[in-house]
């Protein structure tokens, strides 16, 4: 095969990583002071980060950065639980308390713009990470932290997107961090320098991740299904790469932790024919167990890729392993450590010729199908 001959937008995201990230740090950057007053960051006795799909998996990514730097308890969660489930006594207990950051690239998502109305009725701080300052999300928070994707961009399947949501929280954390004395001023330009020194350093591997993926979903391309496993801020990881064997080409895929993993997934039959996807770091507290579930992978002879900082020669000979560089701060490892599988999955769909959303077949054309993000039960505040 000609590698020259499959192409998809996720691939072509993918090439442009650091671009973007630097055109969101610059954006968010020039936002931060009027978006989180000194008085309000300092109101903040707990944080919620909320919203849909990869907006979620974002906050996921990022509560290690904001209890490691804002030493602030952070709760990610699904905007269905937030604005239908979480009991109101959690919601504007104190003045500008909690701070709910609320995520959504379009700023359309009804269960998002839900979440916002919710919390701010209830006098928490809201604060809407978006690209669209005007959207209802924007109006329905106290405040917007506009992530400054340059329109008419190529952004969905989300990899750009997800990046954007990922660099704005931990510029956010940041911010918390240092206006809070959690870190020094010098801890505080070290990290905002090291986020982007780490995105340099994974773009640079990009093309070599790039030849290693089109070689590997030559081999996975016909497999049954593709498996995930991730613990805490790699599960974010492990279920983003789910979303995009769902969303570019509408393939079967599983998701779960290390330690549930050997307790559920294990058990599949036919392992041969399941691809195993496994993301783990040096720094991960559960590496060890990693460590053991990928014996068991071997044991059971599924194709296996792992994404870590670690060397190929920590995991068991014959499996695909992406190595990424290691940054000075563990909790940036999320920011990017999607890429790898991103390409894999961009060029399984090149290959079997599906389009992402299952464009072009009718049942996902209908109105509600094109509706599912923006419409919804009328909201409604509780």
């Amino acid at each position: 095969m000609n590698k020259k001959e499959f192409e998809t937008s996720l691939l072509r995201q993918a090439r442009v990583t650091e671009d973007m990230i630097r055109c969101v740090y610059d954006s968010v950057t020039r936002q931060l002071d009027e978006a989180l007053p000194m008085k309000e960051i300092f109101d903040a006795q707990k944080i919620f980060i909320t919203g849909c799909g990869d907006s979620w998996l974002a906050g996921i990514a990022c509560k290690a950065a904001f209890e490691s730097i804002t030493k602030i308890e952070t709760y990610p969660m699904r905007a269905i639980e937030f604005s239908r489930h979480l009991s109101g006594k959690n919601l504007g207990y104190s003045p500008n308390t909690p701070m709910v950051l609320v995520i959504s690239y379009s700023g359309e998502a009804t269960r998002a713009v839900e979440c916002a109305q919710r919390a701010t009725a209830r006098g928490a701080n809201t604060i809407a990470i978006t690209n669209n300052p005007n959207s209802r999300l924007a109006k329905a928070c106290n405040h917007v932290v506009c992530v400054g994707l340059p329109e008419g961009g190529e952004y969905f399947p989300g990899g750009t997107t997800y990046n954007a949501s990922m660099t704005a929280l931990m510029l956010i954390a940041m911010r918390v961090g240092r206006a809070r004395n959690t870190i020094s001023g010098e801890d505080y330009e070290d990290m905002r320098a090291e986020l982007l020194s780490f995105t340099h350093a994974v773009q640079e591997k990009v093309e070599q991740y790039d030849d290693a993926a089109f070689e590997l979903a030559q081999k996975w391309k016909d497999l049954r299904c593709i498996d995930f496993i991730g613990d805490y801020s790699d599960y974010a990881t492990a279920f983003f790469g789910s979303a995009k064997v769902i969303e570019t080409y509408g393939g079967y895929t599983t998701y779960d932790d290390s330690e549930d993993w050997c307790h559920i997934n294990y058990f599949l039959s036919q392992p041969e024919t399941i691809g195993r996807v496994v993301i783990t770091n040096k720094s991960t507290p559960s590496y060890g167990r990693v460590q053991e579930t990928l014996a068991a992978v071997k044991l059971l002879e599924s194709p296996c890729m792992v994404v870590s900082d670690a060397e190929a020669k920590e995991f068991p000979q014959g499996f695909a392993v992406f190595t990424t560089p290691t940054p000075k701060y563990f909790w940036l490892n999320p920011l990017l450590q999607h890429l790898p599988f991103d390409l894999v999955s961009g060029y399984i769909a090149a290959m079997k010729g599906e389009t992402a959303f299952r464009d072009g077949i009718e049942a996902f054309q209908t109105p509600l199908g094109q509706n599912r993000l923006k419409n919804g039960t009328e909201i409604t505040i509780v």
